[in-house]
């Protein structure tokens, strides 16, 4: 059986895709798989239960493994503490609890061993996130934590959570606008190593503006008289105390900036993917296979090596989107070189690279800048254009007079970044076709642009934050995603044609109340100069907000 098994493994993964057409395997295999959806969970099989039989590290007695999805509370919070030079955090922001209960242990010793006094803001945010992972009665308890579940129930080895919030909001741009939301979540835990967690976004708004019945706001709502559902999260995770293996729909977020990472942002959205985690001391290797859009059988696959020097972080990450199977043997493996392969087996797929650090430079400031370089060329000449996109930033945090955060960041994608030959090759979710709202897996402004942002966070009370956010968007007229073909010019204009150019100013007021609730207003306004490269076509616009969210307990 070994044998035969092995075969139709090899032959699986050298000759046929996983979720495509069937395999071509040998005949004494055959018996041993009906469909390729059997072939791919005969694979899924011989990743996880090894997994069973291996000894773990350390033994949790926490309940619950999930992962925290990228826009959770205490990644601000861990952020804050980090620049005030309490701890380290690595630069990819899908924590799991059991890592987030290991970062505010070390904010505790980096704590004492300072002698450090918290007050306002800071002792809030400890305060809670000792209660949400830390404390043990929390830990044993998820009713204890700072953001309680609604139900939790257990039954041994059994555990069961359900969540869900209500919140309203108002905006005005042209006209006023009103919305529900709710985000019903459900986890469930087996044992002290599996976690299964789903997540859906329900929006209730007004019927116009691409929210029509029949329409669809994103390529995963359709409107259902202005009532829409996002299947946002929904996966299963394995975990041992050196690492993790994950299925399923969920966020991916590489790279130090706290938005708008070069070559995966969470702007881009859940993504249909299998995926693992590795801790070994101070390393930390993630890889991915993403299934981007079945139909058009687009696949990604990415692996992030990162490592921890005492104030220093540095990660490598590289992606491929390709074609025909999920696991291409090409990819399969995280330790593989992908460009290597790539270019020595494949056609002309689709393969990034990108190098980011982090360094603390004293207690209060921390700096940090990523560099992508898309599919890299030993010679280039004037037959080939460059094609690499950077952030470079500053974070101050201020304990004293008044608790304060800082943020200083400059992005740049050029003309050709995230493009391709071949279409079906753009660095884009879906179908790959970003002009009918597939995302774009990097920085969400796309080729041909920059952008500079300013913002300073101010908590004159624990509960209370004032955010001013100054940004300033330049868009090129190569913005509109086009491959370089034969003939044009290697070195344009950055950015280039008429430029699009837009400044924009923020207030924002935030109250935040006990278990995760919160209100908030703001007001901002933007001048748009060029409106769609137009010269002279320069506009005004204002938009207020308004934002009230109630999270049951």
């Amino acid at each position: 059986m070994t044998v035969r098994i092995s075969s139709f493994l090899w032959h699986t993964l050298a000759r046929g895709p996983l979720w495509g057409k069937p395999a071509s395997i040998p005949r004494e295999a055959k018996r041993w798989v009906t469909s390729r959806r059997t072939s791919f969970a005969v694979l899924l099989l011989l990743l996880f239960v090894p997994l069973l039989i291996l000894p773990a590290h350390a033994v949790s007695k926490e309940i619950g493994h999930e992962f925290l999805p990228p826009y959770h509370w205490s990644y601000f919070a861990l952020a804050r503490f980090e620049a005030l030079g309490f701890c380290i955090l690595p630069s990819e922001r899908r924590f799991t609890r059991d890592e987030v209960i290991q970062y505010v242990s070390e904010i505790k010793e980096g704590i004492a061993a300072s002698k450090a006094t918290l007050h306002g803001r800071d002792k809030f945010n400890l305060d809670r996130l000792e209660q949400e992972f830390f404390d043990s009665e929390s830990q044993a308890n998820p009713k204890a934590r700072f953001d309680p579940p609604v139900l939790y129930a257990s039954d041994g080895s059994l555990h069961f959570e359900f969540d869900i919030d209500l919140g309203a909001a108002a905006r005005d741009t042209t006209q006023w606008d009103f919305f529900g939301v709710s985000n019903p979540t459900l986890r469930l835990h087996i044992t002290d190593s599996w976690t299964y967690e789903l997540r859906y976004r329900i929006v209730m708004g007004p019927e116009r503006d691409g929210r029509e019945r029949g329409a669809y706001p994103s390529t995963r709502e359709r409107s259902w008289r202005g009532l829409t559902s996002l299947y946002e999260r929904s996966y299963l995770a394995y975990y041992r105390g050196w690492g993790n293996l994950f299925l399923g729909r969920d966020y991916v977020d590489w790279g130090p900036a706290g938005d708008r990472n070069v070559i995966l942002a969470k702007e881009a959205g859940s993504q249909d993917l299998l995926g693992g985690r590795i801790r070994f001391k101070n390393f930390r290797l993630d890889a991915i296979h993403v299934i981007l859009s079945s139909t058009d059988e687009r696949y990604l696959s990415g692996h992030r090596l990162q490592m921890m020097v005492g104030k220093l972080v540095l990660g490598l990450s590289e992606t491929v989107i390709h074609r025909d199977r999920l696991l291409d043997p090409a990819y399969l493996l995280p330790f593989a070189s992908f460009y290597a392969n790539q270019y020595a087996e494949r056609g002309d797929d689709n393969v990034l690279w990108a190098i980011d650090a982090k360094y603390r430079v004293t207690n209060g400031l921390v700096v940090d800048g990523s560099l992508l370089i898309d599919d890299f060329q030993y010679e280039r000449g004037d037959s080939a254009a460059d094609s690499y996109a950077f952030n470079v930033g500053v974070r101050g945090a201020l304990a004293r007079p008044l608790p304060a955060d800082l943020d200083v960041r400059y992005r740049h994608v050029t003309m050709y970044t995230y493009t391709h030959r071949d279409s079906l090759n753009y660095h884009v979710g879906g179908s790959g076709n970003p002009n009918v709202g597939e995302p774009i897996l990097g920085v969400t402004e796309g080729p041909d642009a920059d952008l500079l942002t300013a913002s300073v966070d101010v908590f004159p009370l624990p509960r209370l934050t004032t955010s001013l956010l100054f940004a300033s968007l330049r868009r090129g007229e190569g913005n509109g995603f086009r491959a370089f073909e034969p003939g044009d010019d290697p070195s344009p204009r950055f950015p280039s044609g008429v430029v699009e150019r837009t400044t924009s100013l923020k207030l924002r007021v935030v109250w935040a109340f006990d278990g995760n609730s919160h209100a908030s207003a703001e007001i901002a306004r933007a001048l748009i100069e060029n409106e769609n490269h137009v010269p002279g076509a320069d506009v005004w616009r204002t938009s207020l907000r308004f934002i009230v969210r109630w999270n049951f307990k």
